[in-house]
């Protein structure tokens, strides 16, 4: 008796073990990725990022939907920038509360059926200044929209700075973002990338916080990292998480995880998801390491350019791949 307890006892301890490595592959998607030589200040500036994110953070301020002149004033800032390097760029306006809204829109390549799609936010929340909430996003798309200028593109990429993500537009059909992925019904989507804040990095113990705290055990506690999001049944995260690591010396980490849990779909791609096109979120996390967000004290001097331009040149470096 004693003897087919203790077999059965090993046969559950056996399960329970091979449960929480499938749990953490399914989550992490973990990866040995080799790596090459950090080029990433021979092409991306971060002194340019830097320039755009003080300019949007403190130029156009209240940078939100009460103010649609301000927002104007910004997405005409976005546009002249993505305009030198593309004389096409254009936006995408719409009406929403009685107001006049803008995305900005860049085409680069060949009108091809399938396309990728990356994108940011330059609303911030309330009268906020909004650095990493999202200049830092904005930022990385017009330095994106430099270096795809001067490739030879083999599908059409399009650079699009949404307004409308922060509340009262948050979760509802009047987000540019939702006007954007809506427009676009009749091309094949291969991927689309949401930077949402990709400025802040810490170097403190502890500094990481976790939606779930299981996760705590998963990855680092030392906010120095970029993370990326996918879908629970989609590998695009653990790709772009591994152009990162290729490519930079940035540590990043992929993680795969449903809609329920907080914060997964807290930006510009829950739009696409709905819609079923591939989605994936470039951060640092938020709220759960950048205890500014939604302050004012959300500023430009707080963020480490030279890590946002090491995201800014793996996701170039993802894009290239694709």
């Amino acid at each position: 008796m004693m003897l087919k307890i203790a077999r059965f006892l090993k046969r559950m301890i056996l399960l329970f073990c091979i449960s929480i490595i499938l749990v953490v592959y399914a989550v992490k998607r973990p990866a040995l990725t080799s790596s090459v030589a950090d080029q990433t200040a021979q092409h991306v500036s971060a002194t340019d990022l830097k320039t755009y994110v003080k300019e949007l953070s403190e130029s156009f301020l209240p940078r939100n939907t009460d103010h649609p002149e301000n927002l104007l004033l910004a997405a005409k800032y976005i546009k002249a920038h993505l305009s030198k390097h593309n004389p096409s760029t254009h936006f995408q306006t719409y009406q929403a509360d009685g107001n006049e809204y803008s995305n900005v829109i860049a085409n680069y390549g060949p009108d091809s059926n399938q396309i990728i799609v990356i994108g940011a936010h330059y609303d911030a929340y309330h009268s906020h200044p909004g650095a990493d909430d999202n200049a830092s996003g904005v930022a990385g798309l017009i330095e994106l929209g430099r270096l795809l200028s001067k490739q030879a593109l083999s599908k059409r990429v399009i650079l699009v700075a949404y307004t409308g993500e922060e509340p009262p537009f948050y979760n509802t059909e009047k987000m540019g973002s939702f006007i954007h992925a809506n427009s676009i019904e009749e091309k094949s989507v291969r991927l689309m990338i949401s930077l949402e804040m990709i400025g802040y990095f810490s170097d403190e113990e502890n500094s990481q916080e976790f939606p779930l705290a299981f996760l705590e055990y998963i990855y680092p506690t030392k906010g120095d990292y970029i993370a990326v999001v996918g879908e629970v049944l989609s590998n695009d995260a653990k790709a772009l998480k591994e152009s990162i690591n290729h490519h930079t010396d940035l540590e990043s980490y992929s993680i795969n995880a449903p809609a329920f849990v907080p914060g997964v779909d807290f930006s510009d791609h829950r739009n696409y998801w709905s819609l079923g096109y591939p989605a994936v979120m470039v951060t640092d996390t938020a709220f759960f390491r950048n205890h500014k967000y939604h302050t004012s004290d959300d500023t430009y001097d707080r963020l480490n350019y030279e890590k946002m331009s090491q995201v800014v040149y793996g996701v170039f470096k993802h894009i290239q791949s694709l």
